[in-house]
C-alpha cells in the first residue's frame, strides 16, 4: 500500500506536530463523466477533482477525510461518503508525463451530422499519441465570443485561429465543462453513444492566449486541439488524465504540433 509522509496532530500539546504515515491515495471518477464531487471541511461546499489526483488518508469513518496533494485545491481538507470512498479513492500507477504529436494538414469544408449537418472550413490534421491516431481539427474559421476571464478579448467576438507550430504543456484540468456544449455527441442519433469524459477540457500552457486553448472532444475548434473523431476520445483522455508530467503535477504531457 501506498504511504505519503505528512504533518499530523498526535497529542495534547499544543501546536505540536510530528510526522506520520498516511495512506496516500488517488482519485477515480464515479461514473462517465471524468469528474469527482467532493465536499470541502470544515465548509461543506462542493468541488470537483479530475482522475488521478493524489490525496492523503485522514480519517475513515461514516465519511472518509482526506488532504488533497496537487492542483487548485492543494492543501484543502475534503471528504467522501465511505462508500463512494472505497471507490473512488484508489491504488493507481500514474505515467511520467504523456506525449501527443500533431501533423498538421490541409482545410477541408467537412460536414458535422451531430451538430445538424454543419459545414465548417477545417483545419484538419491527425493526432498521435500512445501508439494510436486519432483525426481532429485545429480550427474552423468561426467567429465566436471569448469566455476566458484572463483573456485580454474577454467577452469580445473575435475569429477563430490555431495555434501556431510548437511544442506546449498540457495541463491537468481543473473544473469541469458545460456539458450541453458536447453531451449532444454521445446523445445524437449520428454521434457516439459510447462517449465519456467529454467535459473534461485539457487546458493548453500559451501565455499569448491566456491558457485559452484546450484539447477537447467536439466538431468545431475555435482553435482548440479537438478531436473530430468522437470514438478516439475516451483512449485519448484515458492516455492523458493517467499522467503527470512535473513533480507538482500541474501538467499532464506535451503536445507538439508540426
Amino acid at each position: 500500500m501506498n504511504t505519503a509522509l505528512a504533518s499530523s496532530n498526535t497529542n495534547t500539546n499544543p501546536d505540536s506536530l510530528h510526522p506520520a504515515n498516511l495512506k496516500t491515495k488517488y482519485t477515480k471518477s464515479i461514473d462517465k463523466t471524468g469528474w469527482l464531487r467532493i465536499k470541502l471541511e470544515p465548509s461543506g461546499s462542493s468541488a470537483y477533482l479530475c482522475e488521478f489526483v493524489k490525496v492523503s488518508i485522514l480519517k475513515e469513518e461514516d465519511r472518509t477525510q482526506f488532504i488533497i496533494l496537487e492542483g487548485m485545491h492543494k492543501g484543502k481538507t475534503a471528504s467522501l461518503a465511505k462508500d463512494n470512498a472505497s471507490k473512488c479513492l484508489v491504488d493507481a500507477n500514474r505515467g511520467n508525463g504523456s506525449k501527443i504529436i500533431v501533423k498538421v494538414g490541409v482545410r477541408k469544408m467537412w460536414v458535422s451530422k451531430p451538430r445538424h449537418n454543419e459545414v465548417n472550413n477545417q483545419l484538419t490534421a491527425t493526432l498521435y499519441f500512445n501508439n494510436e491516431k486519432a483525426i481532429i481539427t485545429l480550427d474552423s474559421d468561426v467567429f465566436y465570443t471569448e469566455t476566458n476571464p484572463q483573456s485580454r478579448n474577454y467577452q469580445h467576438i473575435i475569429h477563430s485561429k490555431p495555434l501556431p507550430e510548437g511544442t506546449y504543456k498540457i495541463m491537468v484540468p481543473e473544473v469541469p465543462k458545460d456539458s450541453h456544449m458536447t453531451s449532444f455527441y454521445a446523445t445524437s442519433p449520428s454521434g457516439y453513444p459510447d462517449l465519456k469524459y467529454h467535459t473534461v477540457w485539457f487546458p493548453i500552457e500559451n501565455p499569448d492566449t491566456q491558457n485559452s486553448n484546450f484539447v477537447h472532444v467536439g466538431n468545431l475548434s475555435e482553435g482548440c486541439v479537438t478531436v473530430y473523431e468522437l470514438k478516439m476520445w475516451n483512449p485519448l483522455y484515458e492516455y492523458l488524465i493517467s499522467n503527470r508530467l512535473d513533480s507538482e503535477a500541474k501538467y499532464v504531457g506535451i503536445i507538439k504540433i508540426e
